[in-house]
């Protein structure tokens, strides 16, 4: 143990750890992040509404996932912090961030031009919803991906794998939703419902990598001291 010692090259390994204020922010922005998936039911209400399918609600309410919208900012806010300065995953976070929010704001721009019966303005929105999911859950995913490499623990390298495979499987079936819309197939409300589940289920494990980075005891999860022995760069 005598023969190990750690060189320090000052101005070359900038030491973090994790952050009361940050996770207090992924814990705030995953709870509208994921509950404004289904509430309201924005999926069932643009069904509602191109279809004619009977809802609870009338088809008027039919609007972009906002709330998760919200929470995904929040999210993003804290992500950008977390790994603030951290080679290609916090360039990657930022650029996904990026076209997060700027696929959601084109979603609520198109969905302004949707009349009853124009498919084509209800892809085009369901495309910008998905591709904002899509980028949300990678900004994530970098942020996780840093975590797990600087961590070395392993239920934070499966999530970090699980998380992509989510991610891509969800794009899929979303890219395979808007194709069944503007074909005209009567599959899309059930593929719709089904991207919407796969989404979830990603978010529901970026939550439980936001257990895994506040419990992990690798880089000081107390937040009282900074370890020694754990650098992030």
């Amino acid at each position: 143990m005598e023969a190990y010692k750690k060189k320090v090259v000052p101005g070359t390994i900038n030491p973090r750890w994790p952050k009361k204020k940050v996770v207090k922010w992924l814990e705030l922005g995953a709870i509208p992040a994921i509950v404004g998936m289904w509430f309201p039911d924005w999926a069932g209400q643009y069904i509602h509404k191109m279809s004619g399918e009977p809802y609870i609600f009338p088809p008027s309410l039919a609007f972009p996932p906002v709330i998760t919208y919200i929470g995904a900012v929040i999210l993003l806010k804290a992500c950008l912090e977390g790994i603030k300065d951290m080679g290609w995953h916090y360039r990657g976070a930022r650029i996904s961030g990026t076209l997060a929010i700027i696929s959601a704001g084109l979603s609520i721009i198109s969905h302004f031009f949707i009349q009853q019966g124009s498919m084509v303005a209800f892809a085009v929105t369901i495309l910008f919803i998905g591709l904002a999911a899509f980028f949300a859950t990678g900004f994530f995913w970098f942020t996780i991906a840093k975590v797990a490499e600087i961590s070395i623990e392993t239920r934070m390298e499966v999530t970090k794998y699980v998380v992509l495979a989510l991610n891509i499987i969800a794009i899929i079936v979303g890219a395979i939703t808007v194709i069944s819309i503007l074909t005209g197939s009567s599959s899309w409300p059930t593929l719709l419902r089904l991207t919407v589940i796969i989404f979830t289920v990603a978010f529901l494990f970026c939550r439980y990598g936001v257990y895994c980075y506040k419990t992990q005891k690798s880089i000081g999860a107390d937040f009282v001291v900074p370890p020694e022995e754990q650098f992030w760069v």
